[in-house]
């Protein structure tokens, strides 16, 4: 009996080692944001169901670093960034994030928002926001909260029991001449998530072990093997 524990303590590690040395007895989900470091610069993005998303303002392929949360501890860790040929970057690691649950309606002005990003890979800082609405106005528009939002923040929406992902925060836009004349905040939300869903993918995807210096091993996608180049 007590090896058969111990062989169930060692297939749980990699997803509970938190739990086991953080004296909770629950998994701390409230913190699905990141903070990319790029060849180009800094990305703010979210730890989503399908994947670490970024804009991919300063980069959109190369290695990268990811500063991220899962449980109380802040983690980073080395991947690389992948076009998803949408407004998203993915950008992939080996280790598991928290699966933050994409949305899969349009927001209304009567859903609780929630503003989130990490400037530091240590804190978070979250920002109560509100959807725009009126005359003129239509789509993923934020009403200014009089605080800056920066771009690639994640924008949450209350979900049944818990946040969901309603996109990233894309910049500022400014109408006037209007009876709602003023700055608002755009975001990439979740249109621009179904066009990234609605984009083929590569199937199926063979993988083949990478064996890690933490003793760790995972299973990674096979790169495609390029066709040699026709003679003329």
């Amino acid at each position: 009996m007590q090896s058969a524990w111990v062989v169930a303590l060692f297939l749980c590690l990699p997803s509970c080692t938190t739990w086991l040395f953080s004296g909770e007895s629950w998994i701390d989900r409230s913190r699905p944001v990141a903070l990319v470091e790029t060849t180009g610069g800094i990305e703010l993005g979210a730890t989503t169901e399908f994947g670490v998303l970024t804009l991919g303002r300063s980069a959109m392929t190369g290695p990268c670093r990811v500063h991220y949360f899962l449980g109380p501890t802040p983690l980073v860790e080395t991947g690389e960034l992948l076009t998803t040929g949408s407004v998203f970057t993915r950008a992939d690691i080996d280790l598991k994030t928290q699966h933050l649950r994409a949305l899969d309606r349009a927001i209304t002005a009567a859903d609780d928002l929630l503003v989130m990003w990490t400037q530091d890979g240590q804190t978070t800082r979250s920002v109560t926001v509100r959807l725009a609405v009126g005359e003129g106005l239509h789509g993923d528009v934020l009403q200014d909260p009089g605080e800056v939002l920066p771009t690639g923040a994640t924008v949450l929406c209350c979900g049944p029991d818990t946040w969901m992902f309603a996109g990233l925060i894309a910049g500022t836009a400014t109408v006037s001449n209007a009876p709602t004349s003023g700055t608002y905040y755009v975001f990439a939300g979740v249109d621009r998530v179904r066009e990234m869903l609605a984009i083929p993918s590569r199937h199926p995807i063979h993988v083949q072990p990478k064996y890690r210096t933490d003793d760790i091993s995972v299973l990674k996608a096979q790169k495609p093997i390029p066709e040699p180049a026709k003679k003329p």
